[in-house]
């Protein structure tokens, strides 16, 4: 499913498709993650010959060179750890947006192909160039690297030649020094300091139409592009590096980038191309890819070169001609666990020496520290338990954990030359279930990226009746399961990560309350095929749904609102309470006749501004005997917040009870993020209006929370409802809620009491109100890291509360 998403948010353009719609996206859960922690992947496999890498159509696992006698073959890439890749990451073609993957060289080599597969092509005039070139980065003018927290908005590098407008070009003259502020979007935080090109300072040689700064390939007359027709989306097309110029050769820890340019003129609908992606977070020790934003509107606002947070798929045959460290190929997973008992590690290593001198692992090591990276590094020396030396098993004892603690570990390989390779750092820790307590399975990205206490206060109140398993921990076990009676499962913000369909079955029965979140759940499943639930599944047999309608939202295109139109159902058991607000939430006070007036507010669906996620609203029908609470209307808003006028109604969330007295519920939606217009309330979250969350409904109804089916009334004092996220990067919103209308004063403090910032000041009407800030201060300039106060207030009456900034 290649869907173009339009921008989510006026100040940013977004470049992404998250979710699982992905090609290759697993279905269950992963049992190994091959490279863990490593730079450079180097994929194992078949080998083809030299003359099958030209448009090959498939991708060489490894690059055979002719029968050197010298030489070891590879291909170098990064692997997804969801165990496949997501489409699609998307720039623009008549703006020259371009895309960049990093690699750091294990060994001297020679770079002898190049595979760029495409995931989406607009229409238009479309075209890709691709090039190689020798880089500066990671390093900075300075000679020091750049740091792991310039990245995305703070990850801004520049370019050359700015003109008044704020954009800048991919080669030029005079390169944007560090520390300029933004034209295009001033409040964002500045170019990286010390930042240079990151193709380099040098220029090399080759066709027009490509960057000349550390250029290596193509070096002769021809560019090396692509079309729709030579690149066809899905496919692996790789290009020798013969055959357009020399070969480059590069040392061990030389770093090179495979640079995609859109060369196309675009036009026509849709001028944009797009790249298979993946997040880049834990698994290499350097950002390892950029973009160049053609005008403004990268991460920062500001165009030119960004450090991203993600992986592009692109690859490099190599031969290697130097030694390098072992390659730890495969690790066996640590996850969290219930256990408390000694674990066993294994992991396939290989050694090679294309110097021609002997080749070998000589030791594997283990090392984990308890509760803390400062504490006690403790080490286990891991034995050759099948294979040889050059290509083995190795194997180890994790010793056991008591209940609660966090173990930190990673492997350490050397070979007979004192070459060394080492994972990054993982961890895990020994979880304990409560008895009597329900189980919350977060199964999807962490809300703002917060902790646990975030996650639990913001959709079901911090209730401390319930346990959370977080997705980072894996997916969830029978061993796990049979702790609890009931389970919650989160599953909307960026679309679920595990399919546990298997366990829940063998869990569920009579006694068992079952309730799932979140717009891709179904979708997951059934390969986003509309039509009925298949038979024996858990969506139809456990959570009563008939049939699916998916991305019933995403038909209406060329609107960038993404909001859809909910409605809940009047005098439900659940929703009753919330449809009776929505005849009355929005309050008028005439101050002159002295009358107040109450009218309706309308209930939205608005993932992009309450959660940053993407609105891939899905549609259900209901087995017999279940219960409609909400449905919603197909189409997003139009620029009016208007429904589309031949929108049909879905409904959206379902409840009921199986013959066997087991109790569920299904939201085909993110519950946290609803919201009202024209006065604004957070519906969805607890406690802003926290009873009026058709989850904490839903819960009430299978007897999880004490009581939420009370009518909910504006609020009856002034309070402040924190800030969210916090920390952030780079804003926040501050929340209050009010019961009068009042004159309203919001101020940013420094902890020394100096005024940074005045957000707000106006009148109020009674409700939930929200003011953000972007870590700007009142002259405009982006203010440091650190804590600030803020301060909120009304009626001879101020609140204030504390928040960190983190850049």
């Amino acid at each position: 499913m290649l869907v173009l998403m339009w921008p989510l948010a006026a100040n940013e353009r977004p470049d992404y498709k998250t979710g699982s719609s992905a090609p290759n996206r697993p279905s269950k859960d992963l049992t190994t993650l091959p490279g863990i922690g490593e730079d450079l992947v180097i994929l194992g496999g078949s080998s083809v010959n030299g003359d099958e890498i030209v448009n090959s159509g498939s991708i060489p696992a490894t690059y055979n060179p002719f029968g050197v006698s010298r030489g070891t073959a590879d291909t170098l890439g990064y692997l997804a750890a969801s165990g496949g890749w997501f489409s699609y990451f998307y720039g623009y073609q008549n703006i020259g947006d371009a895309f960049m993957t990093m690699f750091k060289m294990p060994a001297d080599g020679i770079l002898k192909g190049v595979n760029v597969p495409m995931a989406y092509w607009g229409d238009g005039d479309q075209q890709i160039t691709i090039s190689l070139h020798k880089l500066s980065y990671p390093y900075a003018t300075d000679g020091a690297t750049y740091s792991a927290d310039d990245v995305n908005g703070a990850g801004w590098l520049g370019g050359y030649d700015m003109n008044e407008d704020g954009w800048v070009t991919i080669e030029g003259t005079d390169y944007t020094a560090g520390g300029t502020a933004g034209v295009c979007n001033p409040a964002s935080a500045p170019v990286i300091a010390n930042a240079q090109d990151p193709l380099g300072t040098e220029d090399g040689v080759g066709p027009a139409g490509v960057p000349t700064k550390g250029l290596i390939w193509p070096n002769t007359f021809t560019s090396y592009t692509g079309t729709p027709e030579s690149h066809p989306v899905g496919a692996d097309v790789w290009a020798a590096t013969s055959d357009y110029g020399s070969e480059p050769e590069l040392m061990a820890g030389d770093w090179v980038g495979v640079l995609v340019r859109g060369t196309g003129a675009g036009g026509g609908e849709d001028p944009t191309l797009g790249f298979y992606y993946e997040t880049a977070a834990g698994q290499a020790d350097s950002w390892v890819s950029m973009k160049f934003y053609g005008e403004c509107g990268g991460t920062s606002g500001n165009g030119g070169w960004h450090i991203r947070g993600w992986m592009f798929h692109m690859q490099l045959a190599v031969e290697l001609t130097g030694d390098r460290g072992p390659q730890i190929v495969e690790v066996s997973p640590l996850p969290t666990t219930l256990s408390t008992g000694d674990r066993e590690v294994s992991a396939h290593i290989t050694d090679d020496n294309p110097s021609g001198e002997a080749a070998g692992v000589s030791t594997v090591t283990m090392s984990y520290q308890i509760d803390s990276l400062t504490a006690t590094v403790n080490s286990v020396t891991m034995s050759l338990s099948d294979g040889t030396t050059e290509d083995g098993t190795w194997t180890g004892t994790m010793p056991g954990a008591s209940t609660g603690q966090t173990v930190y570990w990673n492997l350490s390989a050397y070979d007979n030359n004192a070459n060394a390779t080492s994972t990054q750092v993982s961890s895990y820790f020994i979880f304990q279930a409560t008895a009597g307590n329900g189980l919350v399975f977060n199964n999807q990205s962490r809300l703002y990226g917060g902790s646990d206490a975030y996650i639990r206060t913001r959709y079901f109140g911090n209730d401390s009746t319930y346990d959370l398993w977080d997705a980072s921990y894996g997916g969830i076990t029978g061993e796990l399961t049979g702790n609890y009676d009931m389970i919650l499962e989160l599953a909307g913000h960026g679309g679920p990560v595990f399919v546990n369909d298997d366990e829940v079955s063998a869990w569920w029965d009579g006694s068992k309350t079952y309730i799932v979140t979140g717009d891709e759940w179904l979708g997951l499943r059934s390969g986003w095929a509309n039509g009925p639930t298949a038979q024996g599944s858990v969506a139809r047999e456990i959570l009563g749904v008939a049939g699916e309608y998916n991305d019933v939202n995403y038909a209406v295109s060329g609107d960038d609102s993404g909001i859809s139109r909910l409605m809940a159902v009047a005098d439900d058991p659940i929703t009753g309470a919330l449809n009776t607000f929505m005849q009355t939430g929005h309050m008028t006070v005439d101050t002159v006749a002295n009358d107040t007036t109450y009218s309706a507010v309308y209930l939205n669906y608005d993932p992009a501004y309450e959660t940053s996620s993407t609105n891939w609203l899905d549609g259900v029908d209901a087995n017999d005997g279940w219960t409609v609470a909400m449905t919603a209307y197909g189409g997003i808003l139009d620029s009016n917040g208007a429904v589309p006028a031949d929108a049909e109604e879905y409904n959206v969330m379902v409840y009921g009870q199986a013959g066997n007295g087991g109790k569920s519920a299904f939201l085909a939606f993110d519950p946290i993020a609803l919201n009202t217009v024209p006065t604004y309330y957070w519906i969805g979250a607890y406690p802003y209006n926290g009873g009026l969350s058709p989850l904490m409904g839903a819960m009430a109804w299978v007897g999880g929370v004490a009581s939420a089916d009370e009518e909910i009334s504006l609020p009856n004092e002034f309070a402040l409802k924190g800030n969210y996220p916090n920390p952030f990067n780079p804003s926040t919103n501050i929340a209050y809620s009010i019961n009068m209308n009042s004159k309203v004063n919001v101020k940013i403090y420094s902890l020394l009491g100096e005024e940074i910032a005045s957000l707000f000041n106006g009148d109020v009407t009674p409700g939930t109100h929200e003011v953000r800030w972007n870590g700007v201060n009142n002259a405009g300039a982006a203010v440091a890291s650190g804590m600030y106060i803020y301060r909120v207030e009304a009626n001879n009456q101020a609140l204030t509360g504390k928040m960190m900034l983190m850049k």
